[in-house]
Order: structure tokens, then sequence, then C-alpha cells
């Protein structure tokens, strides 16, 4: 069958969103970008997204181009990834789950592109949580006063990471507006940050984790905070870890954290 594509991320959402449910810990990067873009609209020309309907005419894999990042895939079959060439450019790279990185890279491969692996992603489920031992200070959740605080800290984080597309929207402007960001005090000061997605399907993820002083211990703390409040409303409790960060995937398993997939980003070779 071949692949269904739009623009609109109503449609998208509309064909593949119980496809995208039915996994929510494989399928988390397209179910947590298709929740946040459905709520903030963009112009038409700056993002794609696609379904593969199998011979039974069920919705088995999919794709998804945000505004200005590029493309996500889900897991799929060789077949549906064969037939996505014909159908979505991968000019900025494309990141894909760590079981169709071979029928990428083959299938990219007929048509010319040699793609590569620019990084890999662990993605870490809480088992179980178990608190750190204490920090100085405290954690609350950042309220309508903190936003210009947040929006500093969002620039640096930037800043430090040059050419993440990450959206304002997505880390600050709609977590904060929603309670899902977790502050670390200390004396009555906000000294580090930390957010999660909307639940979506029992399954929230964890991110944003920043303390300006660059302390480890900070970071843990409210890397800790931010846990407990996402395991308090679902079922799923995820973060991102680099592969081969050793001292953050040691931080997460002592938190209760254990990785159950990879992601690898890959990108056209120079």
């Amino acid at each position: 069958m071949p692949w269904s594509t739009t623009t609109d991320i109503d449609a998208f959402t509309s064909a593949a969103g119980e496809f995208l449910a039915s996994r929510p810990v494989e399928h988390n990067p397209l179910l947590t970008e298709a929740d946040h873009l459905s709520r903030r609209p963009q112009p038409d020309a700056d993002q794609a997204y696609g379904w593969w309907t199998d011979d039974a005419g069920l919705v088995a894999g999919a794709f998804l181009r945000a505004p200005r990042h590029a493309p996500v895939l889900s897991p799929m079959s060789e077949e549906a990834v064969g037939e996505l060439v014909g159908v979505l450019t991968v000019d900025d790279g494309v990141g894909c789950d760590v079981t169709t990185v071979d029928a990428v890279q083959a299938a990219w491969a007929s048509v010319g592109t040699s793609l590569v692996p620019r990084h890999r992603l662990v993605v870490h489920r809480l088992d179980a949580f178990r608190p750190p031992a204490p920090a100085p200070g405290r954690p609350r959740v950042a309220e309508e006063p903190d936003e210009p605080l947040l929006d500093q800290w969002f620039d640096e984080l930037m800043a430090a990471n040059p050419g993440d597309p990450s959206d304002r929207a997505f880390v600050v402007t709609d977590p904060l507006a929603d309670g899902r960001i977790s502050l670390w005090e200390v004396d009555g000061e906000p000294v580090a940050m930390a957010g999660r997605t909307r639940v979506r399907a029992g399954m929230t993820r964890v991110g944003a984790v920043y303390a300006p002083s660059g302390d480890a211990r900070l970071e843990g703390a409210v890397l800790a905070a931010a846990t407990a409040a996402a395991a308090d409303v679902a079922d799923d409790v995820l973060v991102l870890a680099a592969s081969g960060d050793r001292e953050g995937v040691a931080r997460l398993a002592a938190l209760g954290y254990r990785s159950v997939r990879e992601r690898i980003m890959l990108a056209p070779a120079p």
C-alpha cells in the first residue's frame, strides 16, 4: 500500500493517532511532537506527515517532520521504508528507531544517498522511583512570574547546544501554563529546572534539565523532583540520554530508570 501524506497535523493525528498511542514508549518522539503541534498549528510549507497502511488496512508506520526539525520515523517494515524514499527528503537527516536503521540506510543508498549515524539517544523508562539523598533546597512548580527567568535559561540552553531546533513554546511556554515545569530552590532562589511533556496514552517524557551553575547535584535534585511529579500522573515516564553519557545514565539508574530503546539520528555523509 502507498504512503498517505499531508501537511495538516489534524489530518495526521486523525489517521495515525491510534497507531501512535498503541505503543507510546516506542512512538514517544512522534506522539509528543504531534500533540504539541496540534495545539500550535504551523504554516503548511515547513512540515510534513505521513502514515503507511498495511494489507489489512491498518496503519503500520508513520513519519513526522515538524517545522525546523529533521523528520522522525516510527518503527516500520522494510517494505514501508522502501516506499518512503519516494515521499520523504532527508537532506537534514532523519531520526529512526534502532530496529530500522539498516533498512533506512539501505533504502536511501538505493537512490544514491549515503546516511551515516550522527548521534544516538537512549530512551530510559522509569521502573520504580527511588528518591535520591536529600540535596539542599526544595522543589516547587514553576508559575507565571518565573517566565522571564525560564526564557533566559532556555536561551542559555540553546546557546550551549547550537543547532538544537527546540521550540520555546515546547520547552517553556506550554509546560509553564500547564504546571509541567519543576524548579529547585535554594534559600528561596530558583537554581535549576526540568520540564515534562503532556501525558499522551499514559506516557510523559522528562527533559530540559538545566542548572545554570552546572552543579550536577542540583540537576539531579530537579530531575528527581520532575520524575516524582511525572510518576504521579503517567504510567510510562521516559527520559532521553545521549549514548555514551555514563554519568547521566548512572544518575538515571539511581532514580529507577532503565534503558529500553535506542534512537539514531542519521545524516547524509559529507
